[in-house]
């Protein structure tokens, strides 16, 4: 018999003599055809012989015998690993089936829980407490079904690719319950306060004057510190399971779906969360104090006149003094810069730098004092000086700036305000200036010539700060998120700044951005900040417009090579600017000195639109100055255009820049080697292309 194990059965039935077994008799064959001569069944190995008793074609033939067992052997094996194969897909498939399932279990539940998300966040603008607490809860249970959902595929963890998807899936949903959590935190933290702060649902405050619910806010903030370190926790947890995940592992595009993008904004919102925290947790705790909670506190309030730009935001023309005790705020006194600088005997020589511009001027005045656009740097100068003018009131525990931005979005909100002894003022708009009433009628007060002396011109601040907080006091609840935005939105814009004496109230404004600092400028960011100041007296900001153009020319060699084009635009005519007219004096010829703050190591390759050329400061720790002067008469233009270079480490080309106080938004064009974009600047900003 055959040794052949692939050997069909037929042949298992031939005999050979060496193997000694007697031929079996071949089977009978019935057929109603004619029965041809039976043909002797030959082996595999014979059918190979040469056959020379019929003729080749009509020898039946087999492709499977011609093939050596070596190659059949190959073959079948072929076979069984594909059917095998097709097994597993087919298994797979039924696997990939249940797996596609689960998948849209999973989406279903993370999309329930994003809508409970946006409703909970739509219900805390509204101030309604128990609905936000609702939708988050709601959105907590929907997060936490996706976790039981995405757990049937675990088995997928100890794939390839695969295993790293469900992994970061289940650290995603993680980050998503502990920050879902420490939402509801926040809300039951101040939940028994709600009515108090302005929110609906429960709390113990039944009435009272308005000036008894601000005491009360500032109880309720001393008890809510406490648990911010709970609510810290679930932040920190929530971050540390976002930082599990990498974006560069996925593609940028996945179904339709912007998969990395997606990643990158999980990573920001993670990241703003901590630094809102970290921010908010310094304001928390202080702000009790700086609102005279734990005993009175004193402030100087300067004010900044806008349209005459200076480098913290204005023309410092008037000052009042108020205490603020319990969160009640009462002026002292105010009065005219002017009036001060009178009394200010032991003046200073003007500095080299604003004395090669302000040249009507040989002494050092405090109202020419805030020249240095870090707020803090600036009302350190001032106050020293201001404490060796006799007869003004000492021992105060801060500064405040604001200007007439903040002034006439007050008004805006509360409505025209009665002063006593000046009239009523609103924010509607005049067409004299195309400016809020307001603004022009304290012009008129302040800065109109008279042919008389006026006594206590300036005087109007204080009346007007009475005015203004008796009419908050009496204001609806329901404004008060209105000036809380307002006030937010005047320290992100720098139209409100604050400098305290004490360190940790300092801290605590620094943490907000609300101390008008110039930080050290980062090594793998390009950096510009724009300062000018109004140094020819007229309120001629009010009628100037500005608007840039940035190219970034190459990045390369750590170095980048840009053009940075300011377009300034005067678009009203000239005010009659005679004294003997006794009109008054807002628009003429603007006499601007213009600063530019860079990284430090500036080559500056070509610039044109200052008079008599330009300097560079490098005098200054993290950053160089490009300074120079230009003019801009009423219905003209004047464009200041640079080519420079700047180090840069950065991987990615990224513009920080930051906002000068004082100003109105400017319009940029950032146009780089991998695209473009427009941005405004109404606050610090860093820009990025997509």
């Amino acid at each position: 018999m055959s040794n052949d194990p692939f050997a069909p059965a037929w042949k298992k039935q031939v005999s050979t003599e060496t193997e000694g077994v007697n031929p079996q008799p071949e089977p009978e064959i019935r057929s109603e055809q004619p029965v041809k001569p039976a043909q002797k069944f030959i082996s595999w190995e014979e059918s190979s012989a040469p056959m020379t008793n019929k003729p080749q074609s009509k020898q039946k033939t087999n492709w499977w015998r011609k093939l050596s067992p070596k190659k059949r052997k190959i073959i079948l094996g072929l076979s069984v690993f594909l059917l095998v194969i097709l097994g597993i897909l087919a298994v797979g498939g039924l696997i990939g089936y249940g797996a596609y399932v689960q998948a849209q279990e999973v989406k279903a539940e993370l999309q329930q829980a994003a809508t409970e998300g946006k409703a909970a966040y739509a219900s805390f603008k509204t101030q309604n407490l128990p609905e936000t607490k609702v939708h988050l809860q709601n959105a907590k249970q929907r997060i936490e079904s996706g976790q039981s959902a995405l757990s049937a595929m675990k088995w997928t963890k100890g794939l390839p690719v695969v295993g790293k998807y469900y992994t970061d899936g289940e650290a995603g949903l993680k980050a998503g319950v502990s920050g879902v959590e420490a939402g509801i935190l926040v809300i039951e933290a101040i939940e028994p306060h709600a009515d108090v702060l302005g929110f609906t649902g429960e709390g113990t405050f039944t009435g009272g004057t308005t000036e008894d619910r601000i005491g009360l806010m500032l109880e309720t903030l001393q008890q809510i510190t406490p648990q911010l370190d709970a609510i810290t926790v679930k932040v920190e947890e929530m971050n540390g399971y976002i930082a599990e995940i990498d974006e560069n592992d996925y593609p940028e595009e996945l179904s339709g779906y912007p998969v990395k993008s997606y990643i990158k904004q999980l990573h920001g919102a993670g990241e703003t969360a901590k630094v809102a925290l970290t921010d908010a947790r310094p304001v928390i705790e202080q702000l009790p104090a700086i609102a005279g909670a734990d005993g009175r506190k004193k402030y100087l309030v300067i004010f900044q006149n806008d349209n005459e730009l200076r480098p913290t935001g204005g023309f410092m023309t008037a000052y009042a003094v108020v205490f603020i005790e319990n969160g009640k705020v009462t002026p002292e006194k105010s009065d005219d810069i002017y009036e001060l600088d009178k009394k200010f005997k032991k003046k200073p020589a003007i500095p080299e730098i604003l004395g090669k511009y302000l040249t009507t001027e040989s002494k050092w005045n405090l109202r020419d004092m805030n020249i240095d656009p870090n707020f803090a740097s600036s009302m350190e100068n001032f106050y020293e000086y201001y404490q060796q003018v006799p007869g003004e009131p000492n021992n105060i525990d801060g500064i405040i700036a604001v200007d007439t931005n903040l002034l006439s979005k007050i008004v805006e909100i509360l409505g025209p305000i009665e002063i006593p002894g000046y009239g009523t003022f609103s924010s509607e708009i005049d067409p004299k200036c195309d400016c809020p009433q307001i603004i022009l009628a304290l012009s008129e007060i302040i800065d109109r010539p008279t042919p008389y002396h006026r006594v206590d011109r300036k005087g109007i601040l204080a009346p007007m700060m009475q005015s203004i907080i008796q009419k908050t006091y009496a204001t609806s609840r329901d404004k008060w998120p209105l000036l809380a935005d307002l006030l937010w939105k005047s320290i992100e814009g720098r139209h409100a700044q604050f400098y305290f004496l004490d360190q940790d109230m300092q801290n605590a404004a620094l943490s907000i951005n609300a101390a008008g600092i110039i930080p050290q400028v980062q090594p793998d960011q390009d950096y510009l900040t724009i300062i000018d100041a109004n140094l020819g007296g007229a309120k001629s900001n009010l009628f100037v417009d500005i608007s840039g153009v940035q190219t970034v020319e190459s990045i390369a060699d750590g170095k980048v090579t840009k053009q940075v084009e300011m377009t300034y635009r005067n678009t009203h005519a000239a005010s009659n600017c005679n004294l003997e007219a006794g009109l008054l004096c807002l628009n003429a010829n603007l006499n601007n000195w213009t600063r530019w703050y860079v990284p430090k190591g500036v080559e500056v390759k070509d610039l044109v639109g200052f008079e008599n050329g330009y300097t560079i400061d490098d005098s200054h720790e993290g950053y160089d100055v490009i300074e120079g002067f230009f003019k801009l008469a009423p219905m003209g233009q004047a464009k200041v255009r640079a080519t420079y270079t700047v180090p840069f480490t950065g991987t990615e080309y990224a513009l920080r820049m930051q906002k000068q106080a004082g100003t109105d938004p400017i319009s940029f064009e950032l146009i780089t080697p991998d695209g473009q974009t427009e941005f405004v600047l109404d606050k610090d900003i860093t820009v990025k292309l997509p």
